[in-house]
């Protein structure tokens, strides 16, 4: 499964199934994240799912599909994403912090990354700091967010995370 995909699901998708059986995952956006939509359209696709794209208000639009083999997969990472995330190779870890960016983080002078499992925000703190970039979990009320905001560690943050809409737009 893709790593990205899965983060983007576990930050910001939603999942139900309905009593008659079917088994919906769903992703929902704002139209400013118009393009973290389309990613995550096109990484279902090649996945062979059937994905519908559509609006649900004046500013968001959903990604939507049918799928209970996605569903149940998205269920089990839910339960525990830092051990997911300890499973993966390197790169895919990298893909998977890429989603988790997309999902649940900012980028302005400093990059930031909410969530409140800070279990997950922990082992992603190991991996960027074993990789050369400085950064520290803050605690925001119930939920914490992972911050740099060193410009050097911005920069080699960008070269290992190259998949990341949101931090494809920083200018170096």
């Amino acid at each position: 499964m893709n790593a990205y995909l899965i983060e983007l699901l576990i930050g910001d998708g939603s999942r139900y199934s309905s009593k008659n059986g079917r088994y919906m995952v769903w992703l929902d956006q704002n139209i400013r994240n118009i393009k973290i939509l389309e990613k995550a359209k096109a990484i279902l696709e090649k996945l062979g799912l059937n994905v519908f794209l559509y609006s649900i208000s004046n500013n968001k639009k959903r990604v939507l599909v049918y799928s209970k083999k996605l569903f149940l997969y998205f269920k089990k990472v839910a339960e525990n994403p830092a051990n997911f995330f300890i499973s993966l190779s390197e790169n895919e870890k990298k893909e998977f912090i890429a989603g988790f960016l997309d999902a649940e983080g900012t980028v302005t002078d400093r990059v930031v990354i909410y969530n409140s499992n800070k279990e997950l925000l922990e082992v992603i703190k190991t991996f960027l700091q074993n990789n050369g970039v400085s950064c520290n979990i803050y605690r925001f009320g119930k939920i914490y967010g992972i911050q740099i905001y060193k410009k050097s560690s911005i920069l080699i943050l960008k070269k290992i995370i190259r998949h990341s809409v949101k931090l494809s737009s920083l200018s170096s």
